[in-house]
């Protein structure tokens, strides 16, 4: 959420530290900063924002906004959003950070009534709808909001409208609470809190037509639907630049509805993100006060009136109360802390608190509805300490841990297969196709969950098989263990893989079942049906096999010999293979290779030195020997090279100059270059 560093300091008296100093404290009380925005360094991260250039001053004199700003790119979390989504929260958490005292900046004021009508409002729905205010103001002259309000709306990234429409939204940023403005005119009768009918349709703000249904809350009048409850509003009754009477809307909607009902409609708002996250109960009555204010200083007349505020249903803002232990809320900090210091933290953020022994009472704020249980309180002490303060000290050491004997024949299969050569895979659970469906799938290709290991196990394995030349590995094995979803119910599978010569593959495959199914403790013990190999996979079903094996007697699951390699980086560009076959000539003399004949010939291995020499630095793998014959007098050696960069995506004609130079050094040595 983007915060303005002048629009916090309205909250307070004192001096604030620097946006970068306000910016730490957010991020040590679990707020971290994210950025710091300004028109020279817009977009910049908060690591590269140490030199800051705000706007330049407002030609608003007078304002409280006058000197220029920064505006400060805070993440708030979802188990705080209910109060933090708006720089009144913000400030408030500044507020404890820092120890100072908050004030209310001076546009939060209160305006009696004059003398206009109360709104007309029904509230057919009162357990998603359990509080309604509202506010009629007449008389007005809508017309451009003050400078002051245009520049710190357009640091949050919000184009001004029109006065009142500005307003609403200035106090949905300041507090946290959305409203909505109807120009009183355009609606015709009362306005009803009802669902929508079947067929019913609103055109949105945005000039999107919305097609209705009865799960859909609305606020409508007596020709239809005015605005989507507690998500966007309609044009039909829409402020403009001729609105002079408007209602003031300020409701508490039920979050669980608010969030199915945005997602189902497809439409998010700055208004509903705050309502699915719950705006404290008492904010509604107080955000129609401000903004009515507000709205009669932007844009009132001699003539203006306004109405008492109208209030349907419930919002206590009573604090609630809890009761926690001082002792064991220190205790399970992790830091040494007394009772009073415990109370110490508590009071920085606005949460009182009476001692009766080791037990305290705490009165908690009403905005801080995140707050229900002792655990709460144990975080947020710990927070505002800091959790800097936290002293390392290891767990202690548990017990011996009950194994699934699933656990110990999944480790046997790894063990015998790992040994064999093959490498263990992972690859996603979730599939393009499936009997399960994923209610929120993350892609396209993502909306069921895996009914088996073969369909994504085969996309790796070619994928594995690709690199082969660069491994230098005439054959790609791997394997998976994993979960599937079919429609007969959730089973654990195995999947095997061989890729490489089609004449090895069901060969490699077939031994690797035949280790598996060797005597215990070497294998398994029980056969696998060597009928389940396709296209070079294989996969079974490890419920239904490891329904027939005992329980294991000797749980050895040592860990492989651990190898010396050492790795290496390895490039993310592509590579290139080229490969190279020649006759070499028969030596006149010396001792290397010979064939049958008893003619000897150059050995394998001076041929490749050679081709090493003039291949140049590219050369990422090779020469490796391939292929060897001799006939009629011939010998013929054949060798791969790869080809690879780590700085860049190599050209043919790049790879194709390199060996240019290996034929011609081959040639000079009087070898056929074929």
């Amino acid at each position: 959420m983007k915060v303005s560093y002048n629009w916090l300091q309205s909250y307070f008296k004192e001096k604030l530290p620097s946006p970068e100093k306000a910016g730490e404290v957010l991020t040590h009380l679990s707020f971290e900063l994210e950025g710091m925005e300004s028109p020279l360094t817009k977009g910049v991260p908060h690591s590269d924002a140490g030199r800051v250039v705000t706007t330049p001053a407002s030609e608003d004199g007078g304002t409280p906004f006058s000197k220029g700003d920064t505006v400060l790119d805070v993440k708030v979390l979802p188990d705080r959003a209910c109060y933090t989504l708006s720089h009144r929260g913000i400030a408030y958490e500044l507020a404890a950070g820092l120890e100072l005292e908050m004030s209310a900046p001076q546009w939060q004021k209160t305006l009696p009534s004059s003398g206009a009508v109360l709104p007309d409002v029904r509230v057919e729905t009162t357990d998603l709808c359990t509080y309604f205010a509202g506010r009629r103001v007449t008389n007005l002259r809508n017309g451009a909001s003050p400078k002051w309000m245009q520049e710190l709306l357009a640091s949050l990234g919000q184009r001004s409208i029109n006065a009142i429409v500005d307003v609403t939204n200035f106090v949905m940023f300041d507090i946290g609470r959305p409203l909505h403005a109807f120009d009183a005119k355009k609606v015709q009768g009362p306005i009803v809190v009802r669902f929508a009918t079947e067929g019913e349709t609103m055109r949105t703000l945005d000039g999107k037509d919305v097609k209705l249904n009865p799960s859909v809350l609305v606020l409508a009048d007596d020709e239809g639907p005015l605005a989507l409850a507690g998500i966007k509003g309609g044009t039909r009754a829409s402020v403009d630049e001729n609105t002079t009477d408007i209602i003031l809307e300020a409701a508490n909607w039920d979050a669980t509805y608010i969030r199915k009902a945005s997602q189902k409609l497809g439409i998010r708002t700055d208004a509903s993100k705050r309502f699915e996250n719950r705006v404290p109960p008492a904010y509604a009555t107080e955000g129609v006060e401000f903004a009515c204010s507000l709205i009669v200083e932007c844009a009132g007349t001699p003539e203006t009136k306004t109405s008492e505020t109208l209030a349907l249903g419930s919002a206590s803002d009573a604090s609630r109360t809890l009761t926690v232990s001082a002792k064991t809320t220190a205790q399970k900090t992790g830091i040494n802390l007394s009772a009073a210091d415990v109370t110490s933290a508590l009071r920085r953020l606005a949460i009182a608190s009476v001692a009766r022994g080791d037990e305290l009472t705490l009165a908690i704020p009403h905005f801080r509805l995140d707050l229900s249980i002792p655990e709460d309180i144990v975080e947020e002490v710990g927070r505002v300490v800091g959790y800097d303060k936290i002293p390392t000290v290891l767990p202690p050491k548990t017990g011996d841990v009950e194994l699934p004997a699933s656990f110990y024949y999944e480790w046997k299969i790894r063990q015998v297969l790992i040994a064999a050569g093959f490498s263990e895979i992972f690859t996603s659970s979730f599939n393009e196709k499936g009997d399960v469906i994923i209610e929120k799938p993350l892609a396209e290709d993502k909306k069921f969950a895996r009914p088996n290991l073969r369909s994504n196990f085969e996309r790796a394995l070619k994928m594995n098989a690709v690199n082969a030349p660069l491994l230098g590995a005439d054959e790609t094995r791997i394997f998976e263990l994993g979960k599937v979803f079919p429609k007969g119910g959730e089973h654990s599978s195995l999947a095997i893989g061989v890729a490489g010569s089609k004449k090895k593959i069901a060969g490699v495959l077939e031994g690797a079942l035949e280790l598996l199914s060797q005597p215990s403790p070497r294998g398994l013990g029980t056969p696998f049906s060597k009928g389940d190999i396709k296209d070079g996979v294989f996969e079974a079903n490890l419920d239904a096999v490891f329904a027939s094996l005992p329980e294991p007697t000797e749980w050895d699951i040592s860990l492989p010999p651990q190898r010396s390699e050492k790795f290496t980086p390895f490039s993310p560009y592509p590579f290139i293979v080229r490969d190279v076959a020649l006759f070499v000539s028969p030596l006149a003399k010396g001792v290397s290779d010979s064939d049958r004949t008893g003619v000897v010939f150059p050995s394998a291995e001076s041929v490749a030195q050679l081709i090493r020499e003039h291949a140049g630095s590219l050369v990422v793998r090779g020469p490796e020997l391939f292929d060897e014959f001799s006939r009629e007098g011939k010998k013929s050696l054949a060798f791969r090279l790869v080809f690879q960069s780590f700085d860049r995506t190599l050209s043919d004609g790049e790879v194709n100059s390199a060996m240019e130079n290996v034929y011609s050094a081959l040639k000079a040595e009087g070898w056929q270059v074929r």
